[in-house]
């Protein structure tokens, strides 16, 4: 069909995201991520055809007790067309205890300093 089938997207949203957090927190490991994936929100702009380049960013727009969104946007890298855009809800999650837990302050200072209007 000569573009990029959907499912690619989720793969792509995880890079960023992954990204975002390590870059921000300074991660190392995954034996230091503190959260899970609740929920993506996918909406498709514009076809990716093949071989196009895609810039994908995020940034935070709600913060709550124990979860985190993050908002997505793709374009091309040519001509700047939007391709996607998404939303992610993050659970900060004790993995020990196998439950939901707050998000740590420090993780809490970083995600308001970028926080963005949706």
């Amino acid at each position: 069909m000569g573009h990029v089938n959907n499912a690619v997207y989720v793969n792509w949203l995880e890079e960023v995201r992954t990204s975002y957090v390590y870059e921000r927190r300074g991660l190392r490991t995954m034996a230091e991520v503190d959260f899970i994936l609740a929920s993506i929100t996918i909406h498709f702009r514009s076809p990716v055809y093949m071989l196009e380049t895609i810039d994908m960013r995020c940034a935070p727009v709600r913060i709550g007790r124990t979860s985190w969104d993050l908002a997505y946007e793709g374009h091309a890298r040519e001509g700047g067309r939007l391709v996607v855009e998404a939303v992610s809800t993050q659970v900060q999650y004790d993995y020990a205890a196998r439950t939901k837990a707050p998000i740590p302050e420090s993780w809490r200072a970083l995600l308001t300093a970028d926080l963005v209007q949706p």
